[in-house]
């Protein structure tokens, strides 16, 4: 019967197997890390991070999918999450760029559109070709591999970025955000995980909220966090301000509770029976606040300012939110005084739109 092995030496494990060029004892450590990641003390999980780290940091992007995808988790576990975020952020980017350079290069050398990237063998004969045009156009056959690679996995070092910023305490020290930035704001065209990368990249944090209620002239300060979308914004701005078992106590339909769990903290993400929407969001301009993220809302004097009025049309969305671990929330901090309610409504434009 085999010894069961720490966290710790599984990781290092899968070093030296790594070292030694072993896949079968690769796999056997990688799966290790997996069965004990989540049961292992912090203070342990940190030292398998630090040995997993060089790893990450060097390993061609094909040699260790698997590897980023179980260490971001492992991060969850450790001491601070931040840990490997450097890590993930620099090889995002890094393969970003180069998915970057291999359309270009597609492009300039067969004159058609590159390909979707895919993975393993749907990838292959594609990286093959690019490989062989571009080593017989002077380019090392390293370079022109890694290239090729990043268009093939670059999905896959995006997601631990992905998966770690959907938590609070890693957006507010994400490291190279400018030029993460740009890079995701260019690929999530080409990209799934980037197009959700691009989202978390913009969520508002402990941000300023002005909410307005034009039938009755009411107005309220908020502090918002974690919104991943105009929708889930809907459903959880109609529960904390409407209904009389609200903090609004604002006339008018609250969404039930179990689609107010799952617009913040709940495990389901798509809803069986469908949200209805109680109101219509408008910004300061007579906009509808419907497609969207909430970073989009126009500020007035720098604090972002939705009017809430009666639902003109039917609005129904299933998915309750869009990003699974981010915690979303929508403090209440105070009703604002009569005048200067009246005051924010009188710099807001009427509804442009009511169908």
């Amino acid at each position: 019967m085999r010894a069961v092995r720490t966290l710790v030496e599984y990781a290092t494990a899968l070093r030296e197997a790594t070292e030694q060029h072993d896949l079968d004892a690769y796999a056997d450590a990688l799966h290790g890390i997996t069965q004990t990641g989540g049961y292992t003390p912090r203070e342990q999980v940190d030292v398998a991070l630090a040995h997993l780290r060089p790893l990450l940091e060097h390993l061609p992007l094909s040699a260790a999918p698997g590897l980023a995808r179980i260490t971001a988790n492992l991060c969850l576990f450790g001491s601070d999450i931040n840990a490997l975020v450097p890590v993930f952020v620099e090889r995002a980017c890094t393969a970003v760029e180069n998915t970057f350079v291999f359309n270009m290069s597609w492009d300039q050398l067969f004159g058609t559109q590159a390909p979707p990237a895919a993975r393993e063998e749907a990838a292959a004969e594609h990286m093959q070709r690019f490989v062989d045009v571009v080593c017989s156009h002077g380019v090392a056959r390293d370079k022109a591999v890694e290239i090729a690679e990043a268009w093939a996995f670059v999905g896959i070092w995006v997601q631990p970025v992905l998966f770690l910023a959907q938590h609070q305490a890693v957006r507010a020290a994400l490291p190279q955000r400018e030029r993460l930035t740009k890079l995701i704001e260019i690929a999530r065209h080409i990209v799934e995980q980037a197009h959700f990368l691009h989202g978390l990249l913009h969520v508002l944090d402990e941000q300023p909220l002005i909410a307005l209620h034009r039938e009755t002239g009411r107005g309220y300060r908020l502090r918002i966090t974690g919104v991943g979308d105009h929708r889930q914004l809907h459903t959880l701005l109609a529960g904390l301000l409407i209904g009389p078992e609200s903090l609004g106590q604002l006339p008018g339909q609250r969404p039930a509770d179990c689609d107010l769990v799952a617009a913040s903290t709940g495990d389901v993400l798509d809803l069986d029976e469908p949200i209805t929407g109680t109101i219509i969001l408008n910004d300061a301009a007579g906009e509808w606040v419907w497609d969207g993220i909430p970073a989009d809302i126009a500020a007035i004097d720098g604090v972002r300012v939705v009017v809430m009025d009666p639902p003109t049309v039917t609005r129904t969305w299933n998915t309750a939110r869009i990003y699974p671990g981010m915690v979303a929330q929508i403090e209440f901090e105070d009703e604002l005084p009569p005048g200067e309610a009246a005051a924010w409504l009188s710099r807001c434009a009427p509804p442009k739109r009511t169908t």
